[in-house]
């Protein structure tokens, strides 16, 4: 694979690539929820009825916090990525080239990619080295590009995948091996 695409970043983009990979975690979501839910019967049970109230409206609060967490990271995350981009996948590299930063990440160091409809989050990993992070739009690609792309991310070897790529059932995920 070798596979090279420009385009141009926005910042709206970048928050909604980082707001979506928050939500491909609905078990964290509903994990947060259930324990408020089991606050409030806890509550109930001991016969404070506006504490019970209290806690599961808390706990869909929170849930929406997640979100607007999410969106708030990306609104940080957002100006090392926009801008005039230039995407470079190769079988042995990602190559991400911005106005602000060039990054080079090895697929033998990727440990977990997030797919969202509109871009592929990878995350570096490895031992010994500091941990980083691209975020590849996929609108640039072409329809081919993509499932090349994403068929070469399914065949990493002990790299996590969430969320929905193409031709994978949804919530489809490959766990590490090992």
């Amino acid at each position: 694979m070798d596979i090279q695409v420009s385009y141009q970043a926005t910042t709206e983009e970048i928050v909604a690539v980082v707001a979506a990979n928050a939500a491909t975690r609905p078990g964290l979501r509903w994990g947060i929820v259930g324990l408020w839910a089991v606050l409030a019967v806890v509550c109930a049970a001991a016969g404070s009825l506006w504490f019970a109230v209290a806690a599961f409206f808390f706990g869909f609060v929170q849930v929406l916090n997640i979100t607007a967490t999410g969106k708030r990271m990306g609104a940080k995350v957002a100006p090392r990525y926009v801008g005039a981009t230039t995407a470079r996948l190769t079988d042995e590299v990602l190559q991400l080239n911005s106005p602000v930063q060039t990054r080079e990440i090895p697929w033998s160091a990727v440990s977990k990619v997030t797919h969202t409809p509109m871009a592929w989050s990878v995350l570096s990993q490895k031992l010994g080295s500091t941990p980083q992070s691209a975020i590849v739009l996929k609108a640039a690609f072409s329809a081919e590009q993509r499932a090349e792309v994403d068929a070469f991310l399914a065949a990493l070897p002990k790299v996590a995948h969430k969320g929905r790529a193409e031709g994978l059932p949804t919530g489809a995920t490959k766990t590490p091996v090992g």
